[in-house]
């Protein structure tokens, strides 16, 4: 079975985390569980890998890196790339594909190839007052409630994932922006190591208030 045979096997498990998701939606998961991210990347993507001084610009020293996963376990992998699809740092990022740009260690060369930064940020609106601050994310994550992992095959799983977020201003304002979504990973297995051959991401906010689409 090639890499591409994913597809198939992924879209009826698919249909049934996204109704498991929907359901779920309206608890919020447990503060318990959460982790916190340990290092920071040691490049910034702007456009190219730069050696810049990760460690003095990307916030604070607090985002995780894909060296934080343990590869050989799919619920790391998942965890880790959920944590970086939601670490932004107003003063680096032009928009929110830069933090999946940096979590591309983490996927296979297929879908890194996918990671190509817009024109323009989608959610701009959002980030204004948070880059009037010099402001970065700081994310939280836990299993999303209810069944909505799947192990596909021995060598495919899906993971949900509740992600919310705060903004922290570098001159300490207080910031009462933020976020919540829910992140499905989609993921393959080869020579023991985990790679992320997808993502879809849901905002939950605008779901619980009725706003969605």
């Amino acid at each position: 079975m090639t890499r591409r045979s994913h597809t198939n096997l992924y879209r009826a498990a698919a249909l049934a985390v996204s109704v498991i998701a929907l359901t779920s939606c309206a608890a919020d998961a447990p503060a318990s569980e959460d982790v916190a991210p340990i290092s920071a990347p040691t490049t910034v993507y702007e456009g190219s890998y730069t050696s810049l001084p990760a460690e003095e610009i990307l916030g604070n020293n607090t985002f995780a890196s894909p060296e934080d996963a343990h590869r050989s376990d799919v619920d790391s992998t998942a965890r880790v790339a959920a944590f970086m699809l939601h670490s932004w740092d107003t003063t680096v990022d032009r928009t929110e594909t830069a933090a999946a740009a940096r979590a591309i260690p983490l996927m296979s060369e297929e879908w890194a190839a996918n990671q190509v930064e817009p024109e323009r940020n989608a959610s701009n609106g959002e980030w204004l007052e948070p880059s009037e601050h010099s402001a970065y994310s700081v994310p939280r994550t836990v299993p999303a409630i209810g069944d909505a992992a799947q192990d596909v095959a021995p060598d495919k799983a899906i993971r949900v994932l509740d992600v919310t977020w705060r903004w922290v201003a570098r001159d300490e304002s207080p910031l009462e922006s933020g976020g919540h979504r829910q992140v499905t990973v989609y993921l393959e297995k080869t020579d023991d190591r985990w790679d992320v051959v997808g993502h879809q991401t849901r905002d939950m906010t605008a779901s619980m208030t009725g706003e969605g689409k």
